[in-house]
């Protein structure tokens, strides 16, 4: 919807298209909250950024600390979007992960990574190089023992996005894209587009993923912050190179950083494409 065509007010503005903005528009939906909603996105097709653009893991929730809400977050909303996934036929590599440690002084943080996942409620088990070598004959742990995550998935996040997006549009979700500037009357509870239209809103759900805090800053808030982003790169391996692992394969982290080091993930295609990054 162009947003030549839109001059209105919703109980419920949402700035940003992407998955978090969407998944919160279909809870509101679906816990009954509100049916006047609005998703306003600065491209012209939902999906072009990090909600499209990733490896599409579905995390078991080994790596945070337990009681945090990202732990939280992690293991109920990985456990609702696979089903999610599965009810509505969408692809899915229910293929595992397995996490190594390429230096053997890194065998301990498999013990804390074990600990967390259990205490996350995440299924996990140990595995000697034997184990490992039947799942992925090129993989080697420095140490004799890695981490098995069964229930670790990969979808394929675009068609995530698009399908969320053909619901929402279906049960009444308003959706204006192609809409990269606008200014904000915060007393007036309003945004008016470069069209001169002008959005009104209730409730205003900031999810504008990199551009969050630009879009907080606009509304006086957070000025003191600033997001850093980090852009991954992936490479695609050939189909026919002899590196294929059939599962999810990571090394074991550095937990002091947001970062799970470079790793290797089947796609969810029928015949999955392998990619590093």
């Amino acid at each position: 919807m162009s947003t030549s065509q839109i001059s209105q007010h919703s109980d419920v503005l949402i700035v940003g298209g992407g998955m978090v903005g969407l998944c919160i528009a279909h809870q509101l939906l679906d816990r009954g909250m509100s049916r006047s909603i609005t998703v306003l996105d600065k491209e012209p097709e939902l999906g072009r950024h990090s909600s499209g653009r990733n490896s599409g893991v579905l995390h078991a929730g080994l790596y945070y600390k337990p009681e945090s809400l990202k732990a939280q977050v992690c293991v109920a909303g990985a456990k609702r979007l696979r089903a999610w996934v599965e009810e509505r036929g969408l692809p899915i590599n229910p293929c595992g992960k397995v996490i190594v440690p390429p230096r053997a002084e890194l065998d301990p943080q498999l013990d804390v990574l074990a600990e967390r996942g259990r205490a996350n409620g995440a299924t996990v088990e140990f595995w000697d190089q034997q184990q490992l070598h039947k799942l992925i004959p090129e993989a080697r742990t420095a140490s004799g023992r890695a981490l098995w995550s069964p229930n670790t998935v990969v979808v394929k996040p675009l068609q995530v996005v698009q399908r969320l997006q053909q619901e929402l549009q279906h049960q009444g979700v308003r959706l204006i894209t192609a809409a990269p500037g606008w200014r904000v009357q915060p007393e007036q509870c309003s945004l008016s587009l470069v069209d001169g239209s002008k959005l009104s809103y209730g409730h205003l759900f900031n999810c504008a993923g990199l551009q969050a805090d630009r879009v907080a800053h606009q509304f006086g808030i957070g000025l003191n912050y600033s997001l850093l982003p980090f852009k991954g790169l992936y490479w695609q391996l050939k189909r026919n190179s002899p590196i294929q692992p059939r599962t999810n394969l990571y090394p074991v982290p550095d937990l002091s950083v947001p970062f799970l080091g470079v790793h290797f993930t089947p796609s969810a295609d029928p015949t999955p494409l392998v990619s590093i990054g």
